[in-house]
């Protein structure tokens, strides 16, 4: 997502994210004591962006020990804030194409609002930065989905990976995040051995 827009532009953009994720799936069975919703575990993953704090959690608390309050519920409208493992068992089940729509959204946003206006270089040109990732890595677990690494050692490590496009300029301190592409395994092409 975004982290481009002067502090009065956020709560929009905050807003635009929950319209896209409030209808997001979730695979637990309906109970009436269900504590945490789909969307908070995701505005507390989103939110590690603008407290860079790797706990969204960890860094409430702080803020409330340090301040007296929190701003889970004012800035990002969280009502319960669910622990790391909480946030990961909610969110592992959700297809991550279903979020794909949001990043659309903010994008238009900031075209729409003149903020990636501040990104452009040589007068009409942007500027993306790409950089590959691994967000899974195993030698015991895997998916038929897994790329996989075959050691010298006779191991196998399996992992999926994605290509994370971000708008950057040298005038502007923020990025834009865009659209991630995951990187696919493609059938009947061979590993080399490491």
């Amino acid at each position: 997502m975004a982290q481009t827009a002067a502090p009065l532009e956020i709560p929009e953009l905050i807003q635009i994210l929950r319209q896209q994720l409030h209808e997001l799936p979730d695979e637990r069975k309906p109970v009436n004591n269900t504590t945490y919703q789909v969307e908070d575990a995701v505005m507390a993953a989103f939110s590690i962006f603008f407290t860079q704090s790797a706990s969204f959690l960890d860094h409430q608390r702080l803020m409330k020990s340090n301040k007296g309050k929190d701003n889970a519920e004012s800035l990002f409208s969280i009502e319960k804030i669910p622990c790391d493992n909480q946030i990961r068992n909610l969110l592992d089940p959700v297809p991550a194409a279903t979020i794909f729509m949001a990043f659309q959204k903010a994008y238009e946003w900031l075209n729409k609002n003149g903020v990636l206006k501040k990104f452009l270089y040589l007068e009409s040109e942007i500027l993306i930065a790409l950089d590959g990732t691994e967000y899974f890595s195993s030698k015991k677990i895997n998916c038929p989905h897994c790329n996989y690494r075959n050691h010298r050692n006779g191991t196998t490590t399996y992992f999926h990976g994605c290509v994370t496009p971000i708008v950057v300029s040298p005038n502007q301190k923020q990025v834009i995040n865009l659209e991630p592409e995951f990187i696919k395994k493609q059938d009947g092409h061979q590993k080399l051995s490491l």
